[in-house]
């Protein structure tokens, strides 16, 4: 078995999909208590893309639990296949969703100061939720480069 940081079925990878699900859900809950987000579609996609990740971290948590109880090898090409797929496809929807939300939240702070003639708008928390986005993103995205450095490395 190829030992790689954060992949599959290890400490470092269980570590990193934790990492993924703790921010993916404060980003989901600062971006839902806050008032008026559905108003914009940004937000919505972010909300979405957040219900997205921690239903796939969730899923391989378990599975990851699982493999360091019961030293299950995760690492066939079969199961890695799975785990590039999924993690790259959700990497680029989750940087897209952090991108336009960051976009939306500058607007609305910097460039019209809605923040300041609308008070009522909750500006921080549109912050600390695309802050916790992005650093989910990181977390996935290195996640997913340590499973496909494993997958190469297991292809030779």
């Amino acid at each position: 078995m190829k030992d790689v940081v954060g992949s599959p079925g290890t400490w470092g990878g269980l570590a990193l999909r934790v990492s993924q699900f703790v921010c993916a859900l404060g980003s989901l809950a600062a971006m839902g208590s806050s008032y008026g987000f559905s108003n914009y579609s940004a937000f919505c996609y972010l909300a979405f893309q957040m219900t997205l990740q921690l239903i796939w971290s969730f899923i391989l948590i378990c599975i990851d639990v699982h493999s360091l109880k019961t030293n299950w090898d995760l690492h066939s090409t079969g199961n890695l296949w799975k785990y590039v797929i999924g993690d790259w496809l959700l990497a680029m929807g989750t940087m897209a969703a952090a991108s336009s939300s960051t976009g939306v939240a500058i607007l609305l702070e910097t460039d019209v100061n809605f923040c300041r003639v609308y008070p009522y708008l909750s500006c921080s928390r549109y912050k600390v939720s695309v802050i916790l986005a992005s650093m989910a993103w990181s977390f996935m995205a290195a996640s997913a480069g340590s499973t496909f450095w494993l997958l190469v490395s297991l292809s030779e």
